[in-house]
This record gives structure tokens, C-alpha cells and sequence, in this order.
């Protein structure tokens, strides 16, 4: 189905509750507060409060995640969609009624230099005025990993991006794969030692581009971060992509507000 924009749109009631917020059902290992709501997942109607004022008229995700179902949904029978689709149909759906988002799927796990080669011209042809990029993930997965390659790759695409119309960007590197109970002994060790210095180079590129950093590993303090991954080495569970989105959306509206 598709709205008025043209844009496909998502099974779920913005209004309504969200479905990855699995509400009181009893028993949960989801970390709840006293209301039955995570509070680090988006909480019913405030996507509408977040979202609905944004100054931006044309928004592109993109990046190296890879799109299709996603392990162990919050919702039993329900697959969620992963985080930047989700990030995409809440700009669409509860977004100023103008905005129109294009949300660019990888088939497979693209690492920053394919980003580039492969969805960066699709992007700048949507002319977006705000850009929202998935990135670092599958270059931490990689088999082999440099931080000057990132850095250059990640300046290179936001150059182009500031280079055309995008008045605001967002760059999300990911939550901490090292906590997630999949790693162990020096496996465990190289990729907390890579996350680190994905962390520091994306810091320092977006601060030179003028472009928000959202530093999923910072948001995810506090939480059971085995909770995030699913049983598939690498990959998010539904809740991981659930309170990936959430952190993604506020952090726009707090980008909107201060800009």
C-alpha cells in the first residue's frame, strides 16, 4: 500500500501502540518500566510528538545494513522491519504531511566504500535535504578493517551529500557487537578494539562536516545489550532494531530543534 507521496507504507497505526513495544504481557525479558513500556522503544504517540514539526521536506536512509526479516521479532508472528525501513516509514507516516522519504535496501551487508559506490548516486538524485546513514557495521564485520579507509569513505559520501542539497545529516554508527554474548576470548577483543575506533573516526568526520553523530553504543548504556542480538552472530533481534529507531528519531528531533 502506499500513501499520497508515493511512499510504501508500513502495517502499523503510528497513533497506535507500537509494535515493537511489546506492552504488558506478563512476564517479559525486555526491561519494561512500571507502565509495561520500554522505555528505550518508541512509546505510543510519540513519533507524532517527535516527528511531526520537522523543518525537512525530502529525508534518504541509506546504507550498509541489509534488509529482509529480522530474527526473533518483538511481536510473536509479526516480523519487524529493520531499523532505518522503520526510521523510513515513521518519517513518511508521522512526519509533516510534505515530507517525503526514499528509503535505499542493500540486498546483503555493504561496507562504507560500496555505500558510496552503490547507493550514494541514488541518494543525491532523490535531492534530500536530510540524509540518514547506517553506518560501520559491516565494515566491523569485516574480515579485515582500517580506520583511515572509513574515515575517508565516510568523509567522501558526506562531502557529496553537504555538496548537493542536504541541509542536515545523521550518521548512526552501530551498538556494541562486543556485548552482545556472540563473541568470545580474542574475537570479543578485536571487535571492541574496531568498535572503539569506528566510534572515534565517525566522531571526528561528522564534527568536520557539520553532521550529527548518533552513537548507538552510547545509547544502549544501561541496557541488557544481549537483548539487542538475536541468535544470528552479527544481527539484531527485533527488539535491537526497535530501540535502534527510537534513538534514531529522537535524536532528529533533537537535531530539528537545535539547528
Amino acid at each position: 500500500m502506499s500513501d499520497e507521496r508515493g511512499n510504501a507504507m508500513e502495517d502499523h497505526d503510528p497513533a497506535g501502540p507500537d509494535p515493537y513495544n511489546p506492552g504488558p504481557h506478563g512476564p517479559d525479558p525486555y526491561g519494561l518500566d512500571a507502565q509495561g513500556l520500554d522505555p528505550y522503544v518508541l512509546r505510543p504517540g510519540e513519533p507524532e510528538e517527535l516527528l511531526a514539526g520537522l523543518p525537512w521536506r525530502r529525508a534518504v536512509v541509506f546504507g550498509g545494513c541489509e534488509a529482509g526479516p529480522v530474527p526473533e521479532a518483538v511481536v510473536r508472528g509479526r516480523p519487524a522491519k529493520a531499523w532505518p525501513e522503520r526510521v523510513a516509514c515513521l518519517l513518511r507516516q508521522a512526519g509533516p504531511p510534505e515530507l517525503a522519504c526514499l528509503s535505499l535496501r542493500a540486498r546483503r551487508d555493504l561496507v562504507l566504500s560500496e555505500v558510496r559506490s552503490r547507493q550514494l548516486a541514488q541518494a543525491l538524485a532523490f535531492e534530500a535535504d536530510l540524509a540518514v546513514l547506517a553506518c560501520g557495521g559491516p565494515d566491523l564485520r569485516a574480515r579485515s578493517f582500517d580506520p583511515d579507509v572509513v574515515e575517508s569513505e565516510l568523509g567522501r559520501i558526506l562531502t557529496s551529500l553537504k555538496g548537493a542539497t542536504c541541509r542536515g545529516a545523521a550518521v548512526v554508527s552501530p551498538f556494541d557487537w562486543s556485548g552482545s554474548g556472540q563473541l568470545a576470548g580474542a574475537q570479543r577483543d578485536r571487535i571492541r578494539t574496531r568498535q572503539r575506533l569506528l566510534v572515534e573516526r565517525v566522531t571526528v568526520v561528522t564534527l568536520r562536516h557539520g553532521a550529527v553523530h548518533i552513537d548507538l553504543m552510547a545509547y544502549e548504556k544501561g541496557l541488557d545489550s544481549k537483548l539487542l542480538w538475536s541468535s544470528q552472530p552479527g544481527r539484531l533481534s527485533g527488539r535491537g532494531h526497535a530501540v535502534a529507531a527510537a534513538a534514531v528519531v529522537r535524536a532528529l528531533a533533537e537535531q530539528a530543534r537545535t539547528r
